[in-house]
């Protein structure tokens, strides 16, 4: 009796974890404490499946033909529980694949379940310096495919997020290899980050960067005129700055042209003031904006503004790639449509893809469905827009 007991108990505590998830799922808005339950429906949403179905079996175990009251009361309560659970589970499932159909991508089953990451150690290469300001080397690190060009390669300028505080230019090490392997030369770039307040400097860097790329394409076998800057979070704030930008944003180093071909920006912040308002975590997301800025919207409404690459939108910007998860707790995904939007209203060539039920970072986990689809997505906009050699 005591080992049923014990099986029940385990029923319950499955059933227990099965209704959080299905209130993630299921809720329109989730509060701030439950974002590692949402991030783990949004990296490892289709692992609820088997866990449900794991919490049923322990309820059928535990309510047996001749157990207590108690114990089979617990146990079919929790065998519905599971089940209810499991088809909760199924919406997720459901929403990537009615993405990928939509997206005409595909999903792989087997490439999900090997569990791949697309993290890496704070970066250990000495690099290359672009850059001296403020007595500190700015760095990146390049990263050509094998072999010689038949002809110059075009080259992607990633930025690293990290609340601009944060992170290194070893982030993202798969989209990296993945551009590799394609027949781009990735410089994967640092800059300037807080404290003091960067909200001018580091934007600058990457204008920096992209100039020093195309003065130094010739060593390296790329097209200077053939230059895509890409970057996540902050690091997708930073190139739409840097593609978007104006001459309200100078380089931080004596370059003649820092102009680009296309920019793609995983969860960006277009709008810094909107992000402070709508973000689902106020706490955290406040604290890198008024780090970044210097201030809240109210006390330096001009540094959101010079700061956002919403203010910049207007005819003729390079064609714009956004990728952001509609669960996303730091970054709003408001902000990427409504720059969608903007970006529409004026004619700039622009996709939207909008991850279901993805969390921030959701491509850290590179085999998840957000990721597999944002490759595909990410691979037509290169064919389109930016194609390699």
């Amino acid at each position: 009796m005591v080992l049923r007991w014990l099986v029940a108990a385990s029923a319950a505590v499955v059933a227990v974890l099965m209704v959080l998830f299905a209130y993630v799922i299921v809720a329109v808005r989730v509060p701030a404490p439950f974002v590692l339950l949402t991030h783990v429906v949004s990296d490892y949403g289709l692992y609820l499946i088997p866990l449900g179905l794991v919490g049923f079996a322990l309820s059928l175990i535990a309510f047996g033909r001749k157990g207590r009251p108690g114990v089979r009361w617990v146990a079919s309560a929790s065998g519905l529980v599971c089940l209810l659970g499991v088809v909760a589970a199924g919406f997720p499932l459901a929403a990537a694949w009615g993405t990928a159909v939509r997206q005409e991508a595909s999903l792989s089953l087997g490439e999900y379940l090997s569990g791949d990451t697309n993290t890496a150690a704070p970066v250990e290469s000495p690099g290359t310096v672009y850059n001296t300001v403020d007595g500190q080397d700015l760095k990146l690190d390049v990263k050509l495919p094998e072999g010689a060009p038949v002809r110059p390669r075009p080259a992607v300028v990633w930025v690293h997020g990290g609340g601009w505080r944060n992170g290194d230019r070893g982030e993202a090490p798969q989209w990296h290899k993945w551009l590799i392997d394609k027949g781009y030369a990735v410089f994967a770039i640092d800059y300037r980050m807080v404290p003091p307040a960067r909200w001018r400097q580091s934007p600058a860097d990457v204008k920096c960067a992209v100039g020093w790329v195309k003065q130094q394409a010739a060593t390296y076998g790329v097209d200077p005129d053939r230059v895509l800057l890409a970057g996540g979070s902050a690091g997708g704030n930073l190139a739409l700055m840097g593609a978007y930008a104006d001459d309200r944003v100078p380089p931080s180093c004596a370059v003649a042209d820092t102009s680009v071909n296309a920019v793609a920006a995983f969860y960006p912040v277009p709008d810094l003031a909107e992000a402070w308002r709508d973000t689902g975590l106020p706490e955290r997301m406040r604290t890198f904006l008024a780090d970044y800025t210097g201030g809240t919207p109210d006390q330096v409404p001009d540094r959101y503004r010079a700061a956002s690459p919403a203010t910049y939108v207007r005819p003729n910007l390079p064609p714009t790639l956004l990728m952001h998860g509609d669960r996303d707790h730091v970054a709003p995904y408001r902000g990427s449509a409504e720059l969608a939007e903007r970006l529409r209203r004026v004619g700039v060539e622009n996709r939207l893809l909008t991850v279901p039920y993805g969390e921030h970072i959701y491509d850290f986990t590179w085999t998840g469905w957000g990721t597999q689809i944002s490759r595909q997505v990410f691979d037509r906009f290169l064919a389109d827009h930016f194609p390699a050699p």
